[in-house]
């Protein structure tokens, strides 16, 4: 599954020169299996040259918490609800600070 102009609702992300920044990413509420996912940085038009370096690929699994025991306290559940992200770290090689999104999809 591709994905194009993936930004947070606010605009786009922004990276001062030098900078580097972790980003997660995931599909569904929780975060659904894809498989292997390649995630690209973005500069968008108009923004000074740049080079926006992408490194450290993850995929990370998670559980979510929730269980309850009667008359006991809460508790995690592992093994209970798993879900996926995603992650890349995006690193400004320019000596502009710049605009930015995600793009990419899955490995076939």
């Amino acid at each position: 599954m591709a994905f194009n102009g993936l930004q947070p609702a606010s605009g786009p992300f922004f990276l001062a020169p030098g900078a580097s920044v972790r980003l997660n990413m995931w599909y569904g509420n929780q975060g659904d299996d894809h498989g292997a996912q390649w995630i690209m940085a973005h500069p968008l038009s108009g923004e000074a040259p740049t080079e926006l370096i992408v490194s450290d690929h993850s995929k990370i699994l998670d559980y979510a918490i929730g269980c309850v025991e009667e008359n006991g306290s809460p508790r995690a559940c592992p093994g209970q609800d798993p879900y996926y992200r995603y992650g890349v770290t995006v690193t400004n090689r320019g000596t502009s600070g710049v605009r930015f999104n995600i793009q990419g999809g899955g490995n076939t």
